[in-house]
């Protein structure tokens, strides 16, 4: 065996490593049970599983106790149906996975022929009943609302979860980024992840890598009491960040936000002072697209392969300094 050869093995089970450790971290399940209309337990049922946007699906069938089971699923939209011989066809639509959650979907069968089909269309509870994990969930409609300062950092979102308090720069000097607190512990004790990888600050913990645009964000979680081990980096709060993935179907955002002097006011003391406003201009623009990664006449990706690019750029001057500064991110 050459040594490009070992190599490339080494390399391989590297990577698959890696990409079992953050897919933990980045993932959901669905599980449940199958009965008929009178409690009894239906064994060896077909339950299939769809997510709704790249119509993906998986097929599992019921243990002797009714129990099916999904794991490993990424954050989305997703649809189940059941069927078995004697029983209608059931369809649950409106399954709204989010990141760690371990959903519970039990199904009821109706007795009946096969073109008897029962539509369901409910959400699972986001109650969670698996572990103790004590954490607050930002859905993409939230992180792209909310406030999150001038330089729309989507970490800012933490400030507004339960037991989280900013710290001023003299209680976190040394770190860079959104400085808090969560339920007393110090800044330091904080872990921050995108799509279940690091991205804490490389010099000082307690710090993190800024990300811009909300509009890449699919979901954040603060995990800020009794996380499981898989995180175990540091005894504080995990932030974790995942990002969207393409779909069947192309979509996009354009944005553009602008500050300008012209458009400032000065403060009363300022105004009595006789002060005249600074010269600032500051243009924060960019976009986003997915879509199926598909060649004309050669390759479809619809249903199997998909893309999602990201461009924010920021444009500053500031009286008779200027500064200009750009990012492109292509997170998957």
């Amino acid at each position: 065996m050459t040594k490009a050869i070992r190599f490339l093995m080494l390399a391989s089970a590297i990577l698959v490593f890696l990409s079992v450790s953050a897919l933990a971290q980045t993932t959901g399940s669905i599980s449940g049970m199958v009965r008929d209309e009178k409690g009894a337990i239906i064994p060896k049922a077909s339950v299939t599983l769809r997510e709704v946007t790249t119509n993906s699906s998986r097929t599992t069938t019921t243990d002797d106790e009714g129990r099916y089971r999904f794991n490993n699923l990424l954050v989305g939209d997703y649809e189940i149906s059941v069927e078995t011989s004697g029983f209608g066809k059931y369809v649950q639509s409106g399954i709204t996975l989010a990141l760690n959650q371990d959903a519970v979907v039990d199904v009821a069968l109706q007795a009946g022929g096969v073109q008897a089909t029962v539509n369901v269309v409910e959400n699972a509870a986001l109650i969670n009943t698996s572990n103790a994990e004590v954490s607050v969930r930002f859905d993409s409609r939230r992180v792209s609302e909310l406030p999150l300062a001038t330089n729309r950092n989507v970490f800012n979102v933490a400030l507004g979860a339960p037991g989280v308090s900013q710290l001023g720069s003299g209680q976190s000097a040394f770190s860079q980024g959104v400085q808090f607190s969560a339920n007393g512990g110090r800044t330091r004790s904080n872990n921050f992840m995108i799509d279940g990888q690091d991205i804490n600050d490389p010099s000082v913990s307690g710090g993190q890598q800024a990300i811009n645009n909300p509009d890449m964000v699919q979901e954040v979680r603060l995990i800020t009491n009794q996380f499981l081990a898989e995180y175990g980096r540091n005894a504080g709060s995990v932030l974790n960040i995942v990002t969207k993935s393409g779909t069947n179907d192309f979509h996009g955002t354009v944005h553009e936000f602008l500050r300008n002097s012209k458009l400032d006011a000065l403060g009363f003391n300022a105004n009595r002072a006789g002060q005249v406003k600074p010269s600032f201009k500051r243009n924060q623009f960019g976009g986003t697209f997915s879509g199926p990664l598909s060649i004309p006449k050669l390759y479809s990706g619809r249903n199997r392969t998909f893309f999602f690019a990201n461009y924010q750029g920021t444009r500053a001057s500031v009286a008779a300094s200027a500064s200009v500064s750009w990012s492109t991110v292509l997170p998957k």
